[in-house]
């Protein structure tokens, strides 16, 4: 068990029944606490380092700054006392000096109260709100099958591809970040979000709801490579800020769907 992006969510579509559901749920809410649990404090305690920081740098200037305020008001008011005794009429001058004292002593507490409360940090229970199962779902008959081997072959051809281009591809499929793999330019800093899709043969590729967002958000820098015949003869297709170039159908699950049509009018025949 270990935490993953809650944007894994959009990529799911609703399923059918999970038979057994409820019958290992209660030892389950019961690890995904203790593993909670264990993220928390680890947080906890960087959340404390970060805030005893800020809270010496307060201590330092804002705390040791009023006190010598205040202490400059006692000695202001001292004198003050001595020329009222001397027979002066400072009284308007002492009551505004006073007032202002009050001001600075009440900043001062309020400040080493919130210093207090900032250093100060609790875990409550964490409360259950749901579980979500993930069943297998109905596959239609022109529908993308995930097989893992093709997928190799699809991030193999990208990979290649990209380092034979003169750039630095880093594989982040596992990391669920809209696409599959980062590759940086040396040179200029450029860098590339590529999505990687792969048939065994020819046919339609999908894009989830993670993917599509992402490559409205990234526009030019979003590319989606498309190996087509991966288990006899990959060939690599490469189509540029797909968002805007493509016309995809979209699915009531919120797939968009690129039919083969677009991929070998619209992709850049590449060297696989």
């Amino acid at each position: 068990m270990h935490p993953v992006s809650p944007a894994l969510l959009w990529d799911l579509a609703e399923g059918g029944e999970a038979s057994g559901l409820t019958l290992g749920l209660e030892a389950l809410k019961q690890r995904a606490s203790v593993e909670l649990l264990r993220e928390l404090e680890s947080y906890r305690q960087e959340l404390l380092q970060e805030r005893e920081r800020q809270a010496n740098i307060k201590e330092k200037y804002g705390v040791r700054s009023l006190e010598h305020l205040v202490v400059e008001l006692d000695g202001d008011l001292i004198r003050l006392q001595e020329r009222r005794d001397a027979g002066e009429n400072v009284d308007l001058v002492i009551h505004n000096k006073q007032e202002q004292k009050k001001n600075y002593e009440r900043s001062l507490e309020n400040l080493r109260r919130s210093l207090e409360q900032d250093r100060t940090l609790t875990l409550s229970t964490p409360r259950f709100l749901g579980a979500v199962a993930v069943v297998p779902q109905r596959i239609q008959a022109d529908e993308m099958v995930s097989d893992p081997q093709i997928e190799q072959v699809g991030m193999r051809v990208t990979m290649d591809y990209e380092r034979r281009q003169g750039r630095v591809p880093e594989d982040v499929a596992a990391s669920n970040l809209g696409f599959d793999v980062r590759s940086t330019d040396p040179t200029s800093g450029a860098k590339r979000y590529i999505e990687v899709k792969a048939r065994a043969g020819k046919g339609n590729v999908s894009l989830t709801q993670n993917e599509w967002f992402k490559a409205r958000r990234f526009g030019l820098d979003y590319y989606l490579y498309v190996v087509l015949d991966a288990a006899s003869d990959p060939q690599l297709y490469i189509i540029r800020d797909p968002a805007e170039t493509l016309q995809p159908e979209e699915h009531v699950e919120v797939r968009y769907l690129v039919g083969v049509s677009e991929i070998l009018a619209h992709g850049e025949h590449a060297e696989a």
